[in-house]
């Protein structure tokens, strides 16, 4: 009797973890204050304290099933700022396979005038590690392209700002995201 009641409470466990589990998605993000939060890739991003979230139906961007934007922030009114956007992989029609795969395409679509600024890649102690592109319009704008892989998924930063010195706080914060 005692084994039945314990199998049928791990059932019902079982089977309310995977409701639970199937409800997720991508695009489970949320912002309270500066601070965005993903429940599906675990993950929390302290916005620097110039920008602020960005309610996304306003934006009229459409990604299609392979690209889900999660958190657009800006500064004021002005085009500066940061933009998420988790880009599924293996997944058509650009079946970007990894974050350097991605980088590349980002830099084939670079319009006349912008140049490279630099690459690198960052870890966080005992956290995601960050694919970083940095680019520029020579004094007119700059801007950063930071991927790291949650899963199937490929977390994308895109960081713009009106000066080198904006957008390292941008890139800052990125970096200093935290993952559990």
């Amino acid at each position: 009797m005692l084994v039945r009641r314990r199998l049928k409470l791990a059932l019902v466990v079982a089977v309310f973890g995977a409701v639970t589990a199937v409800g997720q998605s991508a695009a489970d993000g949320s912002v309270r204050g500066n601070v965005y939060s993903n429940s599906y890739f675990k993950i929390s991003l302290t916005l620097p304290p110039n920008l602020h979230a960005v309610d996304l139906g306003s934006l009229n961007l459409h990604g299609g099933n392979h690209e889900v934007l999660l958190l657009a922030a800006r500064e004021g009114n002005a085009p500066s700022g940061i933009v998420l956007l988790a880009v599924k992989l293996n997944v058509a029609p650009n079946h970007v396979v990894d974050e350097q795969d991605f980088l590349r395409m980002v830099q084939k679509s670079w319009d006349a005038g912008e140049v490279l600024d630099g690459q690198q890649l960052r870890n966080q102690k005992d956290g995601p590690t960050f694919h970083q592109l940095d680019y520029e319009i020579p004094k007119i704008e700059y801007d950063s392209a930071i991927v790291t892989r949650v899963g199937d998924y490929l977390l994308v930063f895109k960081c713009n700002a009106k000066s080198k010195e904006a957008r390292k706080v941008m890139v800052d914060a990125v970096i200093a995201m935290h993952h559990e």
